[in-house]
């Protein structure tokens, strides 16, 4: 007996080509073969396939480079056909290949364990992601219902702007209607004067082509909604001049004061502002009297407004005018001062203006100043050329 026989660990001896030669009765014992069994064996015979891999590829070329491999784990098939992991140093010297080795089976017990608390971990940690990641979607599901909701607000109240807006502009040429309508019945009943029938029947088209704009301004408007803004630069002054012309306050003086001379939106858009904005300002204003609008144009910085906007490097541009003439409709006048503010009533052309005004990112502002005169403001974001 030698003294490898009595060590608490496993004695392997092979010669140069990978023979064994000799194991102490520690490794026999764990692996449940004889001496005999194994005598005459190469190593590989003994090695697991995925161990035989490691110990061809990375450790046997280690060992003959450098004489001595340190605290591999290499597992040896049993008589019985199990696995049996070691923790394995190597040698080499000119004649032998020296191995000993302790047995893994509580290390890889623990391991085991260790294996299996990760996998708990993970499991646990894949369920926290999973919760994670719902409770994000149904943030993402509560943004979306607010947003709904918001979009929902807006629509009510478009509808019941446009619902105002029927009810005050378009029923007044259907009351029209009715009333030239039972005057001409009225007449032709009393006596047959085809004069006045005449007057009558054509004063009904007239008011009938009024409700046919209206009913065509009010399907622009209920459309804006969903249209997308086609952007460029245009020319402001240009844009200005062309919807005067066309406008019933063209006989006006027109005052220009334009340090901003171009716009940055969708052309067509602005056009219909302007033509709203004119026939809005043909709706309040006397026909008698001065007849002045001044019209300015400039660059204000985000700090000296109230309005919050999309800004781009912190500027606005303002388009501000001035109507000289005083409020038309006095009733008006006085019930905006009533109610301790000078902001004007719901009207078609109005709401025209906020809501293209919008659709760029600004604002509209209407009021009526101290001296009576008409303050139009819009308020763009700035975008240079």
């Amino acid at each position: 007996m030698t003294d490898y026989d009595l060590l608490p660990c496993g004695v392997i001896r092979l010669n140069l080509n990978e023979t064994i030669l000799s194991l102490n009765p520690y490794i026999l014992e764990k692996l449940g073969y004889s001496a005999a069994d194994l005598e005459n064996t190469s190593i590989n015979s003994l090695l697991s396939a995925g161990s035989r891999i490691l110990y061809k590829t990375h450790f046997y070329p280690t060992l003959v480079g450098k004489g001595k491999v340190y605290e591999i784990v290499l597992s040896l098939i049993g008589k019985d056909g199990t696995k049996n992991p070691f923790l394995f140093n190597m040698s080499l010297d000119t004649d032998y290949i020296h191995i000993t080795g302790l047995f893994l089976n509580k290390r890889s017990n623990f391991e085991s364990g260790l294996i299996e608390a990760k996998n708990a971990a993970e499991t646990a940690l894949l369920k926290n992601k999973e919760l994670m990641l719902a409770h994000k979607e149904l943030g993402k599901i509560q943004q979306d219902l607010e947003s709904q909701l918001q979009e929902e607000k807006i629509t009510n109240k478009e509808l019941r702007i446009l619902n105002k807006m029927i009810s005050h502009d378009l029923q007044e040429p259907l009351r029209k209607i009715q009333l030239f309508a039972s005057k001409t019945i009225l007449k032709a009943d009393r006596a047959n004067n085809i004069d006045v029938i005449h007057h009558n029947l054509n004063r009904i088209i007239d008011v009938a082509n009024q409700g046919h704009i209206l009913t065509k301004r009010l399907q622009q408007y209920s459309e804006l909604e969903y249209y997308t803004l086609k952007k460029a630069h245009f020319d402001l002054r240009r844009i200005l001049e062309l919807k005067i012309e066309e406008s019933t306050i063209s006989e006006y003086e027109f005052n220009y004061d334009l340090q901003v001379n171009f716009l940055y939106g969708d052309e067509d858009k602005v056009n219909l502002l302007f033509t709203e904005l004119f026939h809005l300002i043909g709706r309040l204003t006397s026909p008698n009297g001065v007849k002045s609008i001044s019209i300015a144009s400039k660059i204000l910085s985000k700090e000296s407004t109230k309005n919050t906007l999309r800004i781009e490097n912190g500027k606005e541009l303002t388009i501000l005018l001035i109507v000289d003439p005083k409020i038309y409709d006095e009733n008006v006048m006085e019930m905006v001062h009533n109610k301790g503010h000078h902001r004007m009533g719901i009207n078609l052309d109005t709401v025209f203006c906020e809501k293209i005004t919008s659709l760029h990112g600004g604002s509209f502002n209407l009021k009526i100043l101290d001296s009576g005169k008409i303050s139009i403001e819009i308020l763009l974001p700035y975008v240079t050329l």
